[in-house]
């Protein structure tokens, strides 16, 4: 596995690398941190940086980038991985985006927002580029405000991920994210709650306009009913795989829509992250980004996984 963790200095960038540093990633993954130092070009390829001509200042920058590199190496704890760092000039969502595509990155790793976005904003700038962009899976790291409305990190100061909420409906994109899920090898004292949503009753009718409801009361009901029981199966399986490399596991069947399931769930059980692909089993192919994962990622309380399958 390949990962590239992008960092700014932020607070939520400080919490993408505890979470980075909470995962027991195995010797073979390569890990890539990346700072980008912002720079805006003008027409003609002008930047402030050859306008301003300042080398001095220009190499002061870059030393505090290569600093915040060191730094963040430190504390992920990057001695039994095979690790390469840049400092990078530009635009920061566009530069994010062309090193994952040089190293063939399988999963980027954010903050949820950057020095640079407003506190009212659910999700910065660079963190929607990449969920609409990148070819790679998505961890957009986030923290809870506390009671004052400040900043802490939802993962502890051990960095320990106590418990992942992990949604599925069964296609290959959920799959996929369960997949990589297991991969990043969460502590072993993690819980992993499964989840899936029932929305026969709402797809019926959304889907179906001419169907007449009430002389089709019985066909509802075993709809529901046969829907429920493959759901089960699902969410059993998925335990499974988890149950077989020593986690915790519990299941919930919720009916209703996806996003809001998965959005309440979290809230009721508050896990330090969710995951979910980037596309369910009504995902449309040429999309990057289903809507109920676009969802999930803006208005979660926590860090969100997003697997996207490699197209």
């Amino acid at each position: 596995m390949k990962i590239l963790l992008a960092v700014d200095g932020s607070a939520h960038a400080e919490i993408a690398t505890r979470l980075l540093a909470s995962l027991c990633l195995p010797s073979r993954t390569e890990l890539g941190i990346l700072t980008v130092v912002p720079e805006h070009t003008f027409l003609g390829g002008i930047t402030l940086r050859k306008l301003n001509d300042a080398p001095t200042k220009n190499r002061v920058q870059q030393q505090k980038a290569i600093e915040l590199l060191r730094e963040i190496a430190q504390k992920v704890n990057t001695r039994h991985l095979k690790t390469e760092s840049w400092v990078r000039w530009g635009n920061p969502a566009e530069e994010i985006l062309k090193v994952s595509d040089e190293i063939g990155a399988s999963l980027i790793i954010l903050g949820a927002k950057g020095l640079t976005d407003q506190r009212t904003f659910r999700l910065g700038s660079v963190a929607q580029t990449m969920l609409k962009h990148a070819r790679a899976s998505i961890l957009l790291a986030r923290g809870r405000p506390d009671s004052d409305g400040q900043l802490t990190a939802n993962i502890k100061e051990t960095g320990t991920i106590k418990r992942a909420l992990l949604a599925t409906d069964g296609s290959r994109h959920s799959d996929m994210v369960a997949n990589l899920l297991l991969d990043l090898a969460l502590p072993r004292q993690s819980e992993v709650i499964v989840i899936t949503a029932l929305q026969s009753h709402i797809t019926a009718w959304v889907k179906t306009p001419t169907l007449d409801f009430q002389t089709n009361q019985q066909l509802l009901i075993e709809l529901q009913a046969a829907e429920e029981n493959e759901a089960r199966k699902i969410t059993a399986e998925v335990e499974k795989r988890y149950q077989a490399k020593g986690y915790r596991t519990a299941s919930l069947v919720i009916k209703g829509g996806a996003a809001e399931s998965v959005l309440a769930a979290s809230k009721k059980y508050k896990p330090d992250i969710i995951a979910l692909g980037s596309r369910g089993l009504g995902g449309i192919e040429s999309l990057l980004l289903g809507s109920v994962a676009e969802r999930v990622a803006r208005y979660a309380e926590c860090s969100v996984l997003i697997g996207r399958s490699p197209r």
